[in-house]
């Protein structure tokens, strides 16, 4: 090649430099650019005699300077870093909302239970029982206020997850067109380097939304595949997500894919992690779900355990109590692509058993599974005895009498506690119904777990036996209850019947069935040859077998009293006891121990006993929750839950943060534009291609030269 060839391959040579580094300049503040260099080889040497002549240089391609490995890793930090703030940003809200006693349910609860004190101080005023039932609506529009908060948390989570899944499938459609451009515009294994970052940049922003994972095709095009393969974009395709119900639960939409092959989208909903959706996704399951049927698990708890109380006692008239709030249904949901519209009917039976969670009752063909959501886990039914339709679990009653057309994989979510906050309703109005004066009472010193949770009336008009003290006792066995009540003989006269007690609920002879006769003519009450004088000025004492009844009047020649007893064998947990007395009904749930004691007085004109409203002041330091702990703990269980989870959230937004700006300098240290470097490059390579140009400049000389000595 002659000096005139050499000189024009470096003067192309370093012009195509200088354009590269000027577009790495104008290019330096892109997002995604990436800083691209020349590739400059010698031409081969042409063989002489006496050795090789260079032939110039040639330009091998304009290379992007990228490491796919780093590109990976700043892919994943991107998504983590938004994965972790997103969950963050929402946790610090909801630790807000719970934790600060201006906003959440601490004082309320307390003031509550300081209201029940002060019934108790003064059972028979009015005033104090006006506040009972006013803080009682205090506490409940707390309950639902919080719920209602977090509901908002709620739409702006599924509104981010919207705007987050528009973004995806606008990128994803960006990365396919893109893929396409690609391929038509490669040249001889050159691929476009300008549209390569712009490919690049478009599935970072996805990443930012959701984890991703990619494959590099033959052809250079990229497949890009979301959770646990699901393929968002593939060579010129893109797949679309949508936000959706795609499964029973109405307020928490699911991620669904919508393919060219499929009719509908799949639900990809549990495989979906990472990125701002993945973050939005966690928010909603592990902190909102969570903190409302935790929520809703309380206020189910004490609204129950109130009415349970208070239909346990006698109100200010002396009637049995009815109950103080409304307990809301049990919301069920069924499946969008069930065979049959029917849904089981849930009650809940035994709060204290309920958790805080969600459940799903599935048909598998031929029986009914339950989960506990959302870890999936397995919960054994048992069927009702008393009910073959009704299968029991974790407190609830499941009647599923309505699903005999229920086919394979056919579900529906149950949901006990989630909008149980904002459905109680205080449906007591009437202070003087506050049932303060004892009705039924358990012995503080019973040890056995059968625990008294109704009592009613079964006669009207009542008869007097009705109201005659009566005590049901757990039996030596442990297996059930002796009933020991009273009933008036035919020549009690003017005798009434004072008190009734056990004093030794173990006494051998306890249970054994007793009359008790008049001798008027000695004046003594008699227990078959026993005899206990009569107190003419007052109140007759007579201790036997274990228990002590007290009697005013003086009763005619006979009989008198009759202790009955009738043995109830205890029904197996978590089914009740019901236990028949003369003319009312006992419920009790719980196996009783040898001498569990439980006492039965419906005698009116008590003003002064506040005994049953003990009892409910004692319900704040009762472990009702899930039988491990009291409402007060429950709370503070949630706001520990809710504060635990804010800082892990706190910590691994901060590390995340670190590890996504390292992976960005570490990106910058080899694809960013460094104007110091492009300015020395442009300088060298502006003096190289003037040094080009001089050659080609003596070329010419030369060649004028050879034609002037021609010429001559």
């Amino acid at each position: 090649m002659s000096v005139l060839g050499t000189g024009i391959t470096g003067l192309l040579a370093f012009q195509r430099a200088l354009a590269t580094t000027s577009h790495n300049i104008a290019n330096s503040a892109t997002e995604g650019y990436s800083r691209q260099r020349v590739d400059l080889t010698a031409n081969i040497p042409q063989r002489l005699g006496s050795g090789y002549l260079g032939q110039g240089v040639r330009i091998d391609g304009i290379r992007r300077l990228q490491d796919a490995w780093i590109d990976a890793q700043l892919r994943t930090s991107t998504s983590d870093s938004a994965q972790a703030t997103a969950r963050a940003d929402f946790a610090e809200r909801i630790d807000n909302l719970l934790a600060d006693r201006s906003t959440g349910l601490a004082p309320t609860l307390e003031n509550l239970f300081a209201a029940v004190q002060d019934v108790a101080a003064d059972p028979s005023t009015l005033p104090a029982r006006m506040a009972l039932l006013n803080d009682s609506q205090t506490l409940l529009e707390r309950l639902d206020s919080i719920n209602k908060r977090l509901d908002e948390q709620r739409q702006i989570v599924n509104g981010q997850l919207k705007d987050a899944v528009e973004a995806v499938n606008h990128y994803a459609k960006g990365v396919a067109t893109l893929n396409k451009e690609i391929l038509a515009r490669s040249t001889a294994g050159s691929p476009p380097n300008d549209l390569l970052d712009q490919r690049d940049l478009l599935i970072r922003k996805i990443a930012e939304q959701v984890e991703v994972t990619i494959t590099t095709q033959d052809d250079g095009a990229i497949n890009v595949f979301i959770g646990t393969g699901q393929s968002l974009v593939v060579g010129g395709n893109a797949n679309e997500l949508v936000l959706a119900n795609l499964s029973a639960d109405l307020y928490n939409p699911d991620i669904g894919l919508k393919t060219l092959r499929a009719d509908e989208p799949l639900n990809i909903t549990r495989f979906v992690t990472g990125g701002r959706i993945g973050g939005l996704l966690e928010t909603r399951s592990s902190l909102l779900d969570r903190a409302q049927n935790q929520l809703g698990l309380i206020g189910l708890n004490l609204a129950t355990r109130f009415n349970e109380q208070n239909r346990l006692g006698l109100d200010l008239n002396g009637e049995l109590g009815t109950e103080l709030f409304k307990l809301p249904e049990v919301v069920v949901q069924g499946g969008l692509k069930n065979s049959t519209d029917a849904r089981p009917t849930v009650t809940i039976g035994d709060v204290t058993q309920l958790t805080p969670s969600d459940y799903r009752l599935r048909y598998n063909g031929s029986e009914f599974q339950l989960t506990r959501l959302p870890d999936n886990i397995p919960v054994a039914l048992e069927p009702d005895p008393d009910d073959p339709d009704v299968l029991v679990a974790d407190g609830l009653r499941i009647d599923i009498g309505a699903l005999g057309g229920a086919e394979r994989n056919d579900h529906w979510l149950i949901q006990p506690t989630r909008f149980a906050a904002s459905g109680l309703e205080l449906i007591m109005t009437d202070p003087a119904k506050l049932a303060a004066a004892s009705g039924v009472l358990a012995n503080a010193r019973n040890s056995g777990t059968a625990h008294p949770v109704a009592l009613r009336l079964t006669e009207d008009p009542p008869t007097p036996e009705t109201y005659l003290p009566a005590a049901v006792v757990g039996n030596a066995a442990g297996d059930g209850f002796d009933v020991l009540s009273l009933a008036y003989g035919a020549d009690a006269g003017s005798a009434t019947v004072k008190s009734f007690q056990v004093l030794d609920s173990k006494h051998p002879d306890l249970a054994t069935p007793i009359n008790i006769t008049f001798d008027a003519q000695r004046d003594h009450f008699m227990i078959g040859e026993e005899r206990f004088p009569l107190d003419p000025g007052g109140t007759t004492t007579i201790r036997y077998n274990g228990w002590e009844l007290k009697i005013d009047g003086r009763p005619n020649e006979g009989a008198v009293l009759d202790l009955n007893v009738d043995s109830v064998s205890a029904e197996t947990p978590p089914r009740v006891t019901t236990i028949s007395g003369p003319g009312w009904e006992l419920d009790l749930r719980g196996t009783p121990a040898p001498g569990d004691l439980y006492t039965v007085e419906l005698g009116k004109n008590r003003p002064g006993d506040n005994r049953n409203m003990l009892m409910m002041a004692g319900i704040q330091t009762e472990r009702l929750v899930e039988r491990r702990t009291t409402l007060q703990g429950g709370y503070n269980t949630l706001i520990t839950d809710v504060g635990t989870l804010t800082r892990r959230a706190q910590v691994s937004r901060d590390a995340t943060d670190a590890l996504l700006e390292s992976a960005k300098q570490q990106r910058e240290g080899i694809s960013g534009v460094n104007l110091d470097e492009e300015a020395a490059n442009m300088l060298r390579f502006q003096q190289a291609y003037q040094a080009a140009a001089q050659i080609i400049s003596t070329s010419n000389t030369m060649f004028e030269a050879l034609l002037n000595a021609v010429r001559r």
